[in-house]
C-alpha cells in the first residue's frame, strides 16, 4: 500500500512563481531558472520511478514517498521508503544526464556532460547515512529497527553509468529505476526472516508521517528584488503577463485570449512570493485593478 503519496513540492511551486515574476532585465534571474530546472528534473526522476514501483506488488509493503525528518537540530530525507516485514528499503533517485562515473573511493560522482566534468556526491554514502539516521530515529521511539538497505536509482535513460573499478557496492546499489521490479527480490532472500507485523509497519508509517516537515523555502531569504517583481495577471495561453479585466473576463493585450479566472494563478504567486494574506488596496496594485469593488468581488468568490 501507498502510505504517503509524493506531492509536487512547494519548493519547486516557489520558484516557479519567482521566475514567472522575476524581472525579465536582472542578470540573477538565471540564477533562479537554473535552480527551478535542477529541482524539477530531480522531481521528474523521482515519479519516473513512482510508476516502475507501481507495477510491483504491494500487498507485503508500505510506501511512503518524500519524508524529510528532523533529527538533532537538521533534517534528512528520503526520497522512497518501503517497509516490508522483512527489511526496510530506501532509495534515493538521481536524474541526472551524460556520463555517470562511480569512484566510491573517494565517495566522488562524476558526471562528464558535453565535455564538462562535474563532481557529485556520492550518492551511496548520502543514502547510507540516510539509513544510519532512521535508525537512530526509530531508536529514539523505541523501535528496533529490522534490517535496513539502501539503493541508488537512476532515472535518465540517456545517462551512461560507468563503474570502472568494478566495486561490488556500486553493482549492488546503482541500478536504473526501470528496473526496480527485479532490484527488490533479492533482497527478500537476502533476509528471508520475518520480523514486523502489519501493525508493526503501521506504526512505524503512522510514526514517520507524523513527524514528516516538508520543505518551505522563505522567499525573504533570497534578496529578491520585492520592489521589481512584474505585476498582473498572466494569460494562460501565451504567458505574457498584464492582462485587462473587463465585464467579468480578463483579456489578453498580446494574443486576445479571454479568461474569468486567470487571476486565480496571480493570487498563488503573491501568496508564494510575499506570504499568507492581502489586503483589498495590494489585490489591486498586484492584479493592475482600479475598482475596490471589483477587487471585492473577486476575493469574496476565492
Amino acid at each position: 500500500m501507498i502510505g504517503k503519496t509524493r506531492e509536487y513540492p512547494i519548493e519547486i511551486m516557489i520558484l516557479e512563481a519567482i521566475v514567472r515574476r522575476f524581472p525579465p532585465d536582472d542578470f540573477k534571474k538565471a540564477e533562479f531558472e537554473k535552480k527551478l530546472y535542477r529541482k524539477r528534473a530531480g522531481y521528474k526522476g523521482e515519479k519516473t520511478l513512482d510508476y516502475f514501483l507501481g507495477q510491483i506488488d504491494h500487498s507485503e509493503m508500505v510506501i511512503l514517498h518524500d519524508l524529510r525528518i528532523p533529527i538533532n537540530s537538521t533534517h534528512f530525507q528520503i526520497d522512497t521508503l518501503i517497509i516490508t516485514p522483512y527489511f526496510i528499503l530506501i532509495i534515493d533517485s538521481k536524474n541526472y544526464a551524460g556520463t555517470l562515473i562511480f569512484l566510491p573511493e573517494f565517495n566522488q560522482l562524476i558526471r562528464i556532460q558535453n565535455e564538462i566534468e562535474e563532481v557529485f556526491p556520492d550518492p551511496i554514502l548520502q543514502t547510507k547515512i540516510q539509513a544510519s539516521q532512521l535508525k537512530a530515529f526509530l531508536k529514539k521511539f523505541h523501535i528496533t529497527p529490522p534490517p535496513t538497505e539502501y539503493l541508488v536509482a537512476i532515472s535518465n535513460t540517456q545517462a551512461l553509468i560507468k563503474n570502472p573499478t568494478n566495486d561490488k557496492e556500486v553493482s549492488y546499489r546503482v541500478f536504473r529505476s526501470s528496473n526496480v521490479a527485479f532490484k527488490i527480490p533479492p533482497i527478500y532472500k537476502k533476509h528471508p526472516q520475518s520480523l514486523l507485523s502489519k501493525n508493526d509497519m503501521k506504526k512505524i508509517a503512522r510514526l514517520l508521517i507524523k513527524a514528516h516537515e516538508p520543505l518551505v523555502p522563505d522567499p525573504k531569504s533570497m534578496n529578491l528584488p520585492f520592489d521589481k517583481m512584474v505585476k498582473g495577471v498572466q494569460c494562460p495561453s501565451c504567458e505574457v503577463l498584464g492582462m485587462d479585466y473587463h465585464q467579468g473576463k480578463w483579456t489578453c493585450k498580446s494574443c486576445g485570449q479571454k479568461s474569468p479566472d486567470a487571476h486565480i494563478q496571480a493570487l498563488r504567486d503573491y501568496f508564494l512570493i510575499y506570504g499568507p494574506s492581502i489586503t483589498n488596496k495590494q489585490f489591486r496594485d498586484y492584479l493592475k485593478l482600479n475598482s475596490s469593488s471589483t477587487a471585492k468581488r473577486l476575493l469574496s468568490s476565492m
